[in-house]
């Protein structure tokens, strides 16, 4: 790998200049403050705008804020509206404003449009620079006026055709375009083709992009008239964003990186109170089992083992069982999903448990004050991990299933409520087992 730092100047101008953008972020990354600062410096607009569009969009708009007005506005024109729309979210509104100010007709135009939707409509991720062609244009008139507008478009491996009223009609494949020869009319060559609204879901959209192998999507508003473009690295963002969103949710975390630590604390607040009245049942529920618990101390001990071993599994089964809600699955692809859960959670639990009884059984060995009866503790474990799994698997697969049939979002409810259920049921296997095999036995 070349080191940038040891070239001549002219050798590092050159090396910029032969970098895709993707590389040129990663360079940049690697860098000291300084040297970045250096590096932005040298970089032309068309440069500049590659960078930032590939940077995380927090650290673009860091970048932008150190910038005038119209630097900034010079370096836009080079993006696409998307890419810009993306960072002007990251600044304060008066800042926005005021740079949209300095903007091209062109381009303050493109950018007030995407501003009009909301962030989860597909008009917000959608691009508005591509190529349309008219259904009447001559394929040799086609070829010239995508040599002419190519430079300044995202893609151009599918070309839009418009009626004189800007209704979609379909897209021409570059290809085809190419093999075609005049005289020939693009209404012979266009086909028809998948589109999304601007107004629906921008996940949905990512979805229908994905599950039909679709690199770009066309957006149209309720008339159909063509309003944009949505490319796969549009729907790979979305996915990325309600991927941590859902993550948020299902943790319980609804604060930005850049809230302040009394704004995070105070939006974790209620969770943790909801969290803190809901573990009183399970307090209550120790009290059933006092007399037990009292003579036998070593349950309590033990009872960490299991609880936290049934916590993870759960967590695991709930994360795939949201990840199959999301993806819209059928009934019966979930329902065979749940059965699937309990029945590796069987599997595991035999051994499991069968490592939990050899695990109790030497720690006790090791600590003989604890109990004369290791036997018997390292089996009120054993049994109780392999019951406790089955049964906290199988409320973690169908609790998000319930929750989502209900109308509420499951990646939001799940969590908090899957922590108190599992802690529950693993509790009142453990004490009931424990309690059921002394009296037995002892």
């Amino acid at each position: 790998m070349i080191d940038y730092r040891n070239l001549t100047y002219e050798e590092q101008k050159n090396y910029l200049e032969s970098l895709h953008a993707y590389d040129l972020k990663e360079l940049y990354e690697s860098l000291t403050e300084d040297e970045q600062v250096e590096l932005f410096e040298r970089l032309d607009d068309t440069q500049k705008a590659d960078l930032l569009s590939y940077l995380d969009v927090d650290d673009a708009a860091e970048i932008v804020e150190t910038l005038d007005a119209q630097d900034t506005a010079d370096i836009f024109s080079e993006m696409d509206p998307d890419d810009a729309m993306d960072i002007l979210n990251e600044l304060e509104e008066e800042t926005s404003t005021e740079l949209i100010e300095q903007f091209s007709e062109e381009l303050k135009e493109d950018i007030l449009s995407l501003k009009s939707y909301t962030d989860d409509e597909t008009g917000s991720i959608m691009n508005t620079d591509f190529i349309t062609l008219t259904a009447d244009l001559d394929v040799k008139d086609a070829m010239k006026k995508l040599i002419s507008e190519a430079p300044n478009v995202e893609t151009i491996s599918k070309l839009f055709v418009i009626d004189k009223h800007n209704t979609f009609l379909g897209v021409v494949p570059l290809k085809k375009l190419i093999k075609a020869k005049s005289p020939c009319a693009i209404e012979t060559l266009y086909e028809p083709s998948l589109f999304a609204l601007d107004t629906d879901d921008k996940e949905q959209t990512a979805t229908l992009m994905q599950e039909e192998a679709i690199n770009i999507l066309p957006v149209l508003d309720d008339q159909h008239m063509l309003k944009g473009i949505v490319t796969v690295d549009d729907a790979i963002d979305t996915y990325e964003d309600e991927m941590i969103e859902d993550f948020q949710k299902m943790t319980t975390l609804s604060e930005d990186v850049s809230d302040s630590t009394f704004t995070s604390a105070l939006k974790r607040l209620p969770w943790l109170v909801v969290l803190l009245l809901l573990a009183l049942p399970i307090a209550n529920l120790a009290l059933q089992f006092e007399g037990v618990l009292k003579d036998y101390t070593i349950i309590i001990i033990l009872q960490p083992l299991i609880l936290s071993m049934i916590g993870n599994a759960g967590t695991q089964t709930l994360t795939f069982s949201l990840i199959m809600i999301a993806d819209e699955e059928p009934d019966k692809v979930i329902k065979r999903n749940i059965f699937y859960e309990v029945s590796s959670a069987a599997l595991s639990g035999l051994l499991l448990s069968l490592i939990s009884f050899v695990v109790t059984l030497l720690f006790i060995v090791f600590n003989p004050s604890l109990s004369e009866n290791p036997y018997l503790f390292g089996s009120i474990v054993g049994i109780s991990v392999l019951l406790s799994l089955i049964i906290g698997t199988f409320f973690s697969a169908i609790i998000p299933v319930v929750i989502h049939k209900v109308g509420l979002d499951p990646a939001s409810a799940s969590g908090p409520l899957l922590t108190t259920v599992i802690d529950i049921t693993t509790i009142l296997t453990y004490y009931g087992i424990a309690t059921w095999m002394i009296g037995v036995i002892l």
